[in-house]
């Protein structure tokens, strides 16, 4: 047994004790008796004091260098705005640390790929926080379709009422947000992408905020992916469809709801409602939320899985399944949308 698996709690950090950090990451890392939240670092002081006074973590930094040199870590998560995360994630790793980061893994396919060669030559684990992969909602409708049929066409959507450049300006929509629809249509569609197009547009706002793009896959899947930041509000839906079975996943219609539709087809060929024949089609919905087993967001909406699964691959000393290296290939893709704008 390795020496971190052996331990009876790990000693966890965190750098960032802003929104997501306790919103969702502070709630979930709490409710792991394996884990103790050893410390937290913020530039604001008075936001890492709060956290450390609501989840009872002994040390402070507005330093993460200090941190780092000061404490003894097993693990550690990285919880700053996108612009921020290359160094303090490179940092953590050169300190010898497993480490946690959100999404995305760095501003450009070049920092991402940099990453990825830091955490291999450290030998230490990187994750990266591409949540809807562990919406326990999400995991059983691709395992319940991949069962009973073969997939043939994927399609994820995100479209929001907001502006098209997030982190004070500093990235794109597209890199910063959309990367999450990019990511699970590309684990959905379970090959590697062929060929591409993508058409974008700038509505009542300074820069691009809307996305539209076709990709062919090598197994034969076809996807589509689309992004507005300036419809109705918070859509959030991704589709799997192949013969006789498709599954619609909503994950976000003006709230953050979570639940799916299974529609099955049964009998011969259905042409139109009109001609019905000797056909059938049985719907069947899925509550995300009972899946889970929780009505907490953090829990329904994959956070606390996504840390867990952090936390045991650093036990196990496994690649996690959102591992640097596997987001890489999220970055690419991203990319070669970007490279067939039509």
């Amino acid at each position: 047994m390795n020496e971190i698996a052996s331990k009876e709690k790990l000693n966890v950090g965190v750098i960032g004790a802003g929104g997501i950090a306790r919103g969702v990451h502070l709630p979930s890392i709490s409710d792991m008796e394996d884990v103790k939240l050893v410390a937290i670092c913020d530039l604001v002081e008075s936001k890492a004091v709060e956290m450390a006074e609501k989840y009872n973590i002994p040390n402070v930094y507005t330093v993460y260098h200090d941190l780092l040199a000061n404490e003894d870590l097993d693990a550690i998560f990285v919880l700053v705005e996108p612009g921020n995360l290359y160094h303090v994630v490179w940092h953590c790793l050169d300190a010898g640390i497993d480490t946690f980061t959100e999404k995305p893994p760095g501003i450009t396919l070049f920092q991402a790929e940099s990453l990825a060669r830091k955490a291999e030559e450290a030998g230490k684990i990187l994750q990266v926080g591409f949540n809807r992969r562990f919406i326990p909602l999400v995991r059983y409708v691709k395992e319940l379709v991949s069962q009973r049929t073969r997939i043939t066409q994927v399609e994820g959507c995100f479209f929001k009422y907001g502006v098209g450049a997030f982190d004070k300006g500093s990235l794109p929509a597209f890199d910063s947000d959309t990367v999450h629809a990019i990511d699970l249509v590309r684990w959905m569609a379970g090959g590697e992408p062929e060929k591409a197009a993508m058409i974008v547009a700038q509505h009542e706002d300074v820069v691009l905020n809307s996305w539209n793009a076709i990709c062919g896959f090598d197994n034969g899947v076809s996807a589509i992916i689309k992004a507005n930041y300036r419809t109705g509000g918070r859509v959030h839906k991704f589709e799997l469809h192949g013969p006789g079975l498709s599954a619609y996943i909503d994950i976000g219609f003006g709230v953050a709801s979570c639940e799916a539709t299974i529609l099955a087809h049964e009998g011969d060929i259905r042409y139109s409602l009109a001609a019905r024949g000797a056909a059938s089609e049985g719907i069947t919905k899925i509550d995300g939320m009972e899946l889970a087993g929780s009505n907490e967001f953090y829990k329904y909406y994959g956070f606390y899985f996504e840390d867990r699964h952090f936390i045991d691959c650093a036990k196990a000393r496994k690649e996690p399944d959102t591992s640097i290296r596997d987001a890489v290939k999220s970055m690419e893709l991203l990319e070669l949308l970007k490279s067939k704008i039509i």
